[in-house]
């Protein structure tokens, strides 16, 4: 029971670490100062990454909850 509320709460940590460093990117690409690529697998792999953190979040969420 304990260490799955801890696996919860460190996956909900780790994802919020995560939307963070995505922010600073954010903020970085508004000013000027990140390079911005066009390739597809690239953002496809992106795209991939972000869902799986959203679905950890929301599954561990769910668990805490329920």
């Amino acid at each position: 029971m304990l260490s799955g509320f801890i696996i919860a709460v460190a996956l909900v940590l780790g994802g919020l670490a995560v939307m963070r460093f995505g922010i600073f990117q954010i903020r970085k690409f508004k000013k000027g100062d990140a390079k911005v690529t066009k390739k597809v697998s690239e953002q496809l792999a992106f795209i991939i990454f972000f869902v799986i953190i959203l679905g950890l979040i929301i599954y561990s969420i769910n668990d805490l909850l329920f």
